[in-house]
């Protein structure tokens, strides 16, 4: 029987945990909203001067496939056919490595903050 109820407390935690992670994104909007236009302001420096080109071909790419190489080096996979050639680009390219590490951090900090949150909560209800 004590199997059951350390199941249910455990379906009972997971509930509220899911219930404070938007909470605590909300709390967050402002680093996260600013960390996002950052993110588009360097993919459009990156378009307009980091010479991004497809490396297979050479061909200078659309302003898309800058969106597409800026999210690949944002999240830190760095998948692209497209290379940035400028110093420029590079420094941008860099840059949205670390840009994407703080957004996962802040994602990251807002989850914990909702599994701490259903925590205190779950303890203050004994």
């Amino acid at each position: 029987m004590k199997n059951a109820s350390n199941s249910a407390h455990t379906t009972l935690l997971a509930r509220c945990v899911v219930a404070e992670f938007p909470k605590a994104l909300w709390q967050l909007r402002a680093p996260i909203a600013f960390l996002f236009a950052l993110y588009f302001a360097l993919a459009v420096v990156m378009y307009h001067f980091g010479g991004p080109v497809e490396s297979a071909s050479g061909l200078p790419c659309s302003f898309g496939e800058a969106l597409y190489l800026c999210a690949m080096r944002a999240i830190t996979i760095g998948y692209s056919g497209i290379v940035p050639t400028t110093s420029v680009g590079h420094i941008v390219s860099g840059s949205l490595g670390v840009l994407g590490i703080l957004l996962v951090g802040s994602v990251a900090a807002a989850a914990l903050r909702g599994v701490d949150e259903a925590i205190q909560r779950a303890g203050t209800r004994r």
